[in-house]
């Protein structure tokens, strides 16, 4: 089987009747950018059932009729045929030549036809994949499809091998099996349903019977449940009633007592409170004058510091010529005075500032003590004027020194007679403050239980009066229930021990609903019953039956799925050898290979889905290179690829044609031999159409078609034998 040729008028940019007759071999279509060369692999992927508009670079419908142009009308219908030579029966007619057909008309409307009579799209889907023909594998390759097959999932790619190897035809019958399976499978979930739907039914009306049988029986039973309810819960009532009414009573008891001791303790509060009412005054005096006084004693440390920082400071910045004499022990203490003196005012400093500078001063200071007992000798400065001056500013000093001192001295003396009267005013008052404490939380909680029992005794009045309410209302019903008088003492202590009464109201609507619901059965009743019985017969035979046929159909799709393995697995290795073959010849070396894949499914699953679904990977090795995955490959790699993978298929399973548009575009001249020494080879087994710029693709065509678009923008075709120019020529 070959295409003998292929009919277009209206589609897209060709407007005209337009034919390209097709020959074994290859078959080149060149033209330049935008005259619409690329519209007859359009055309191609159009007839064969395409319905994926971005797939034929359009946006809907009606954009591939021809729209019209300066000098032609728009047209309102496009179609395309493809005639074959199927004289080897590939298609399975018992024709010579087949044609498909498909219209497109602007209200969306399609039609698709096989030898001129009209089928459905999946009749057409159907048909072709007997052919090895379709849209998921190889038929049309364009240059995007390079890299769709590279970048497609496992799964994809395994369909893509599935159509090359005939497999789809196979596929196409599971579907419809599982479609059939599912079809049943909802028949049966429906018989099913129905018969659990009418199963508790034919109990019901069986039920509906028996409680018309038991009508006067419920009544008089309902009789009794209610006299029974109603007696034992009135006494129930009447008994609560007296008890809550006599803790009622005992809390009213309890407030008042509590109420009264309030009163008593209030009293005692307020009498002790009026003892102690100066207390607080006259501590609040005495903690008025300790706070003046701890401040006057804290300004009076930092003054001392100041002058003992500004003696030592004088001291050291006399200029006096050293003279040497023994250390004493009253020069050390004269020095450990200043260092005490220092630590004072540090401890009292303002300021940072301040503190740093005293602190340098402490240090000096020790410094100098630590020196002079290491020598053992002091030294001795020799008087002149300024001597003398420095004398008199460190003794003006001192005398200050003194007076601060004796200050500081009657401050501290005053603060501690202040102390101790806070001491001995708290030691006296002591008792009298615990006895107010003791008087208060008593208090707290004699308030705390007076609110308790007022709120018990308005929880019990709100119950007391539902109570009565409640006995209001069974006393009537009692009364109509024992119109004779019959509530004797006897009655009531055969009751007073029923207390379950969640239970006998239970009881009594479940008396009532059956007395209603048997009110409402009459004798029809058991005509339906009849009825529902022989549907439930025939629903039993009806299951039966599809079980059976949801076996056969399980069955069919295994075996359909084990044909298709089988046919795989036994072809895989032909396209994975071929593959690396191709790919060794296209860049000179290197490797690639194809790896089958199983996915296993979640557990839990049918045992449909329980079968593994295949997938292929691809991995391939560049001479000289390392490549850890597909996507690092340039776009001239990966066509080389993906030509290596498509020679593969085609030399393992040749279709009837392969249409490559473009595919040889990212080559060089280098690669561009490569491919056509290919092409060459393959050209006995699978008739090639190739869209192409390429100059050394078109001197190796057989035919060549030259599209051309003039200014009314439609396109028109030139065609060119070349063994036929070849004769003229000789």
């Amino acid at each position: 089987m070959f295409l003998k040729k292929l009919e277009i008028q209206g589609f897209k940019s060709f407007a005209q009747k337009t034919i390209l007759d097709f020959e074994l071999g290859i078959s080149a279509i060149v033209g330049p950018n935008g005259s619409g060369k690329s519209n007859i692999a359009d055309a191609l992927r159009f007839v064969l059932g395409e319905q994926g508009m971005r797939n034929v670079r359009v946006k809907k419908n009606e954009d591939l009729i021809f729209s019209g142009s300066g000098s032609k009308s728009k047209m309102n219908i496009a179609q395309a045929t493809l005639y074959f030579d199927n004289s080897n029966k590939i298609f399975p007619v018992n024709f010579t030549e087949v044609s498909i057909s498909r219209k497109i008309f602007r209200d969306g409307e399609n039609q698709y036809f096989i030898n001129n009579s009209q089928v459905r799209l999946k009749d057409l889907a159907e048909f072709i994949s007997k052919a090895k023909l379709g849209l998921k594998g190889y038929t049309i390759i364009n240059q995007g499809m390079g890299d769709h097959i590279l970048n497609a999932s496992e799964k994809e790619r395994k369909e893509m091998v599935d159509e090359a190897l005939g497999l789809r035809e196979f596929q196409i019958k599971k579907n419809e099996s599982i479609l059939k399976l599912n079809q049943t499978k909802n028949n049966l979930e429906k018989t099913e349903s129905i018969q659990r739907e009418l199963s508790p039914h034919l109990k019901f009306l069986k039920k509906q019977v028996q409680k018309l049988e038991e009508k006067e029986k419920l009544e008089e039973e309902l009789v009794k449940l209610e006299k029974k309810f109603v007696t034992s819960k009135f006494l129930s009532l009447k008994k609560e009633f007296d008890q809550k009414n006599k803790t009622k009573e005992e809390l009213d008891k309890l407030l008042l007592d509590v109420q009264n001791s309030q009163k008593e303790i209030s009293l005692k509060l307020e009498d002790e409170e009026k003892k102690v009412s100066g207390f607080f005054e006259d501590l609040e005096i005495y903690e008025k004058d300790l706070f003046k006084i701890e401040s006057k004693k804290s300004e009076l440390q930092r003054d001392l510091g100041k002058i003992e920082g500004a003696i030592d400071f004088q001291a050291r910045s006399r200029k006096v010529v050293p003279q040497f004499t023994p250390i004493s022990i009253s020069h050390i203490k004269e020095k450990l005075s200043h260092i005490k003196n220092i630590l004072g005012g540090l401890l009292k400093a303002s300021s940072l500032d301040e503190m740093k500078k005293e602190t340098k001063n402490l240090s000096d200071l020790f410094d100098g003590l630590l020196k002079d007992v290491e020598s053992g000798k002091v030294s001795i400065n020799s008087s002149d004027k300024e001597e003398d001056e420095g004398k008199d500013e460190i003794k003006k000093l001192k005398e200050e020194r003194e007076k601060v001192l004796e200050s500081l001295k009657e401050t501290e003396s005053v603060f501690v007679e202040i102390k101790e009267k806070i001491k001995d005013f708290n030691i006296s008052h002591h008792k009298e403050k615990e006895n107010i404490f003791n008087l208060r939380t008593e208090k707290k909680e004699k308030e705390f239980l007076s609110n308790k029992y007022r709120q018990e005794l308005f929880d019990l009045s709100f119950k007391l009066g539902e109570i009565k309410r409640e006995l209001e209302i069974l006393d009537i019903k009692k009364d109509a229930f024992l119109k004779d008088g019959d509530f004797s003492e006897n009655i009531a202590s055969e009751y007073s021990s029923f207390g379950d009464f969640s239970g006998i109201l239970r009881e009594i609507e479940r008396t009532k609903i059956k007395l209603e619901t048997a009110e409402l059965i009459d004798k029809s009743i058991i005509k339906e019953y009849e009825e529902t019985k022989e549907r439930l017969e025939f629903l039993e035979k009806e299951t039966k039956d599809l079980e059976d046929a949801t076996e056969s159909l399980n069955s069919a799709i295994k075996k359909l799925e084990l044909e298709v393995e089988d046919r795989f697995k036994k072809s895989f290795n032909d396209i994975n050898k071929n593959f690396n073959k191709y790919f060794n010849i296209l860049f000179g070396g290197g490797s690639a290979k194809l790896e089958i894949v199983s996915e296993k499914p979640s557990e839990g699953e049918d045992n449909l889905k329980k079968e593994s679904v295949l997938g292929v990977d691809v991995s391939v090795s560049l001479p000289g290179k390392n490549v850890s995955s597909l996507s690092i490959l340039s776009g001239g790699e990966r066509t080389l690829s993906s030509l290596a993978l498509l020679f593969a298929l085609v030399s393992t399973s040749p279709p009837p044609f392969l249409v490559l548009d473009e595919v040889d575009a990212p080559l060089d001249e280098a690669n561009a031999s490569r491919f056509l020494k290919i092409l060459d080879e393959l050209k006995n087994q699978t008739q090639f159409v190739i869209i192409t710029h390429n100059r050394e693709t078109m001197r190796q065509a057989d035919i060549l078609y030259g599209v051309t678009m003039q200014e009314d923008g439609v396109s028109k075709l030139l065609s060119l034998k070349f063994n036929e120019a070849e004769e003229i020529i000789s």
